[in-house]
């Protein structure tokens, strides 16, 4: 059987990989970042420093990894990383440490609505500019015409 390492990163960002891993080289899944951004939060609030490179190998950060990662994995089957990770990131949730945390939710429900809100207003942007009438007049292929 073989051993995969489940945490692997690529050199170049992919559609599986697409952020660039802030504790290692290379790039990781959107789980695997937005769990990163939960423990260099932890570590900020804790004057813990820096998490070193490849923490999550580490027995003190294996278990609280794990978890944290099956939790953005189910944030994700409803919500997209970018709301997600701009909401761990705001002023709102400077004392969310977990992705558990009951109050993360409406937050991320305000960038979703934000989100949606800019889309349908460039949306009606695109709609509501005023068609340009081409032809008028002559139609020049007219006398192109042979029967």
């Amino acid at each position: 059987m073989k051993n995969r390492n489940r945490t692997s990163t690529s050199s170049s960002p992919t559609e599986k990989k697409p952020y660039k891993s802030i504790f290692k080289e290379g790039y990781v899944t959107p789980a695997n970042y937005i769990t990163e951004l939960v423990f260099q939060k932890r570590n900020e609030a804790f004057n813990s420093g820096r998490c070193p490179e490849s923490f999550w190998t580490d027995p003190k950060y294996t278990g609280p990894y794990k978890g944290q990662v099956i939790q953005a994995g189910r944030l994700l089957k409803k919500y997209k990383a970018g709301w997600i990770i701009k909401a761990i990131s705001c002023k709102e949730a400077k004392y969310i440490h977990k992705l558990q945390d009951k109050k993360l939710l409406p937050i991320i429900e305000k960038f979703e609505k934000l989100d949606k809100d800019l889309t349908f207003e460039k949306s009606e942007a695109i709609i509501s500019k005023p068609i340009k009438a081409f032809g008028i007049g002559r139609n020049k292929l007219e006398g192109l015409w042979v029967n």
